[in-house]
């Protein structure tokens, strides 16, 4: 979660908060993802960010469209994607 943070640029406690700016989402849907490739089960994943398993598997469905989609956007994300992958210890699956 730490790394998350830092590499969307908010705190631990906004990623487990209520707020959907596009920061604190993004680093949900990466922490979901990271922890999806690590093979945590979406209940665990829940728990963490504190949303509902529903929200967990569409968090990690959106992280993988937004690597195929080839706009600003997405490109940006993928690198901070990218950097939180690296600091976890998990290479990044290629598309």
């Amino acid at each position: 979660m730490e790394i998350a943070a830092k590499e969307f640029g908010i705190t631990p406690s906004v990623i487990q908060g209520k707020s959907r700016t596009r920061r604190a989402c993004h680093a949900r849907e990466s922490i979901a993802y990271i922890m999806h490739l690590h093979e945590y089960t979406h209940a665990e994943i829940s728990k963490l960010v504190n949303r509902n398993t529903s929200s967990v598997t569409y968090a990690i469905k959106r992280v993988k469209a937004r690597r195929k989609a080839d706009d600003k956007e997405s490109t940006i994300y993928c690198q901070a994607l990218r950097k939180a992958c690296f600091h976890a210890g998990i290479q990044m699956p290629s598309n």
